[in-house]
């Protein structure tokens, strides 16, 4: 059967995607480029700017449950934003990341992420850094004092196997907020993406073979790297890095990633270097009412200990990307959700107003409303910032998903 002319335009415009991946990231013939390519690539969740047939920019919507505050919130992950070098500094990227807040507000997403290669590009844009990670470097040989022998070795033979990493997945993110739901799917997405690129999972066990770590790692270079590493124990931790440690003789130095909340720095006895925190994730808030819908408030009751209160609150503010979010609201606060009523098409003589920046990191738990007066980004009576600092209070944030 012949293609159609339809058939025929959406299979060029999928060669120009990846061919735009592969100028601005990983080549053709990359390994990682190969499976997402064969078999994770989305048209439906692809966005594309053309100019005369060309595509010159394109943004890929990844489908993820994001865990915020406790509650499972649909988010689209913006990978692979690109533009080829003969349309940059025009105006098209900005242009592109309006229209796929368009169509996420179509899907009642509140929130979306990105992970910046450069975080100045997106702020300016109304996005800001809700996860950092810590990054750890050191020689081999300068892991001995902290490892230990507790704990089983097992290597993970393949994806039929996450069965094993997910309940330690779970109980590390516990507490946290704003990290990736992962079920089977995505496990099974995650392991394939390991095993295409060459990366191992190295996992540790009590005699009853509980396992209470498991880390993600890459071998054939001086360097060592650690993608995740992920634990219910300290002890679990240590013999992690009891298990890199036997790599001397593969490995000149480790670099691993953790968790911003893990606190083992504190006892490591060489800490003046090697550490360093990375920018890893940054958020935005697509549609204001549909954020605070979906956002869990922890209730007036429960912060005060008094009976339930209801409070109502006006917020203004101006977002120049998503014109639809500008103006002000009247936010009524009444058990575990805090609803937003828009009541105005101007931000002007509102209670508050805060950056759009700002509010995302509020709703993510990254900073809370006194942290965003200190900042310049709220601008609110201390009886404002004292109730939204009560049911908003800061989290422990944090995310581990590359793509």
């Amino acid at each position: 059967m012949l293609a159609s002319e339809a058939e025929k335009r959406i299979g060029k415009i999928n060669d120009q995607v990846k061919d735009l991946w592969a100028y601005c990231f990983e080549p053709a013939d990359n390994p990682f480029f190969q499976y997402y390519f064969s078999k994770h690539y989305e048209p439906e969740h692809t966005l594309v700017g053309e100019e005369n047939g060309k595509v010159l920019t394109t943004v890929h919507l990844r489908q993820y449950a994001l865990c915020v505050r406790g509650a499972e919130l649909p988010v689209s992950y913006m990978v692979g934003v690109a533009t080829h070098p003969i349309a940059r500094r025009g105006g098209l990227g900005g242009q592109l990341l309006g229209a796929a807040l368009t169509e996420l507000r179509r899907r009642h997403q509140g929130l979306t992420i990105l992970m910046p290669s450069k975080a100045a590009f997106y702020q300016q844009y109304g996005w800001d850094l809700y996860a950092h990670q810590w990054v750890r470097t050191m020689p081999l040989e300068e892991l001995r004092p902290l490892s230990g022998k507790e704990l089983a070795y097992g290597l993970l033979a393949g994806e039929e196997e996450w069965t094993l990493l997910a309940p330690v997945y779970e109980v590390y993110t516990k507490k946290l907020s704003g990290y990736a739901v992962r079920g089977e799917k995505e496990w099974r997405r995650l392991l394939g993406s390991f095993t295409a690129e060459g990366v191992q999972v190295a996992y540790v066990h009590d005699e009853k073979g509980n396992v209470e770590g498991y880390m993600a790692y890459k071998l054939g270079e001086p360097e060592i790297m650690v993608s995740e590493m992920v634990y219910t124990t300290r002890r679990a931790q240590k013999s992690l890095l009891n298990y890199l440690y036997n790599h001397r003789s593969q490995g000149e130095t480790i670099r691993w990633n953790e968790g911003l909340q893990d606190t083992s720095y504190i006892f490591h006895p060489n800490g003046k270097q090697g550490y360093a925190t990375m920018p890893f994730m940054m958020s935005r808030i697509v549609d204001v009412v549909d954020a605070f819908a979906q956002v869990p408030t922890r209730s007036l009751a429960e912060s005060n200990g008094q009976g339930e209160m209801k409070k109502v609150i006006t917020l203004g503010l101006t977002d120049t990307l998503a014109p639809w979010n500008t103006g002000t609201y009247r936010l009524t606060l009444g058990g575990s959700r805090m609803s937003a009523e828009k009541i105005s098409e101007m931000p002007d003589n509102a209670e508050a107003t805060i950056t759009i920046g700002g509010l995302s990191l509020l709703l993510m738990g990254r900073l809370d409303a006194s942290d965003l007066v200190y900042e310049g980004r709220l601008q609110a009576s201390d009886e404002i910032v004292t109730i939204l600092d009560s049911v908003f209070p800061r989290e422990n944030t944090y995310i581990n998903e590359w793509w």
